[in-house]
């Protein structure tokens, strides 16, 4: 397949771009890259893919999802973040079965292939046997998208739970002829200890087994509301540490912790991040969603701390969009620091491609533009009157697109999206999958409870967690 004719952005370690570009690709690896006039035109009767006019970039990399939020999309209006907890995600946690969290999974995986996602890390919240892991990768398989599917281990049998979570690392890590990797969610953060869903003797064992797999942790830190009477606050005053103290204080914080949120991250622990080799998963529109307060990502990259982009489920924020994450963090941050170049168009973008991709541990295979790298490869439309005129095609992509303007998305070289249509399914399929999921929610729903909508003062006096 030969690519040709757009600007190529390859987001490579001298951050090269190519006029009148040329992407050569061969067995869904990138062979060659370059211009036009330095690459022979490809031999043979290859499929051309006319970039002329458009801006190619490496698939975006969202390294905080939970899939099977797509369900209960818009429920977390006006909760605070402890709130959210204790009355959408615990109940529709314990009520969720395999079915659901398939129907969900393939939703979720139309969603991100439709606007430029081509690699996730998936977040399990939930308590999943080999049934619900099987139910959240096929539509990952089925959709021909990459994941990086992190298995949670949750206490009690902590015994029986290191050893399911390495039996569905031997089942699927490099399944799909190696889009799917599994790593594990060892939550530390304070609300997760106070419920009992994590421990010292979990974390530190678990952080064992990750050691000995070669796997990512993902977990999340420092999040929610800076509350005395039921937030963040008060489980520091309570434990007398933060999440990060309690990492390092375990000896197990290093670089395979993939750290998602670290609002309230103090100096010592933005000490202590940087040390260790830990990143940091920053989910911009989900945080201010839930009022929880802006990441210092500026003071994380200062720190030499490796900053990511991830969009958190559809039940948190309402959208997936990594165009918006990108747009998102620059304002935020510029407006924090009051400074217009705090957070730059390029910056963003490198958070949410090669600089996503150091941070799950697949560089050598994803997130820039590379002879030898898959061929994950986003082609974005810049002649639109919502881009044109693009004198900075950069600042166009991140700051006046949206992640639904990808007009092709490949991942090892396989289209799964040509001008905007998928190709593994057609319109018919794509109205069933929803179909499917509206359904399946509204059922659950029915089930547990929770009500479709609450007025705004209902929500304001739910009771939050502990």
């Amino acid at each position: 397949m030969l690519i040709e004719g757009g600007l190529v952005i390859t987001m490579d370690a001298e951050r090269r771009r190519f006029e009148d570009g040329v992407m050569l690709i061969e067995d869904g690896t990138i062979a060659a890259v370059g211009t036009r006039s330095e690459l022979p035109p490809a031999a043979g009767g290859g499929e051309r893919i006319d970039a002329s006019g458009c801006l190619v970039v490496p698939g975006f990399i969202n390294t905080h999802q939970h899939h099977w939020y797509n369900l209960f999309k818009g429920l977390g209006g006006g909760m605070l973040l402890e709130q959210w907890i204790e009355n959408l995600l615990r109940p529709t946690a314990a009520a969720l079965r395999p079915a659901e969290i398939e129907a969900s999974g393939r939703l979720a995986c139309l969603e991100m292939l439709g606007t430029g996602t081509t690699t996730c890390l998936n977040h399990s919240v939930t308590t999943t046997d080999l049934e619900a892991v099987d139910a959240t990768l096929r539509p990952v398989v089925e959709s021909g998208m990459r994941q990086l599917f992190a298995k949670e281990v949750r206490p009690p049998a902590l015994d029986d739970q290191l050893a399911l979570a390495e039996e569905v690392h031997e089942r699927w890590h490099g399944a799909a002829e190696g889009r799917i990797a599994i790593g594990l969610v060892l939550e530390s953060t304070a609300h997760w200890v106070a419920m009992g869903t994590s421990s010292e003797e979990l974390i530190v064992r678990g952080d064992e087994l990750a050691a000995r797999l070669d796997a990512r942790i993902s977990d999340h830190v420092a999040g929610g509301t800076m509350s005395r009477e039921r937030g963040y606050l008060r489980f520091i005053r309570e434990m007398g540490r933060t999440d990060i103290e309690f990492l390092q204080q375990l000896g197990v914080l290093d670089g395979k912790w993939v750290l998602a949120h670290a609002i309230h991250a103090r100096d010592r622990d933005i000490e202590l991040i940087a040390a260790s080799g830990a990143s940091i998963a920053h989910t911009p529109t989900s945080e201010s969603t839930r009022g929880g307060g802006i990441t210092p990502v500026k003071r994380f990259r200062d720190a030499g701390i490796l900053v990511h982009l991830g969009s958190d489920g559809p039940m948190v924020d309402t959208s997936v969009d990594m165009v918006e994450q990108m747009k998102a963090v620059m304002l935020f941050q510029n407006q924090l620091h009051r400074d217009p170049l705090a957070i730059t168009p390029e910056d963003a973008l490198a958070m949410a491609t090669c600089d996503a991709a150091r941070a799950i541990g697949l560089d050598e295979r994803i997130g820039s533009l590379e002879p030898g790298k898959r061929a994950d490869v986003v082609i974005f439309d810049l002649d639109t009157p919502a881009c044109g005129v693009a004198h900075d095609p950069v600042a166009a992509l991140v700051q006046s697109s949206r992640g639904a303007d990808a007009r092709d998305v490949l991942v090892d070289g396989e289209p799964l999206v040509r001008n905007g249509e998928f190709t593994r399914v057609d319109a018919d399929a794509v109205r069933a999958v929803i179909a499917e999921a509206g359904a399946r929610s509204t059922e659950l729903l029915a089930r547990t409870g929770v009500p479709a909508r609450r007025p705004a003062a209902e929500r304001a006096a739910l009771p939050a967690i502990g």
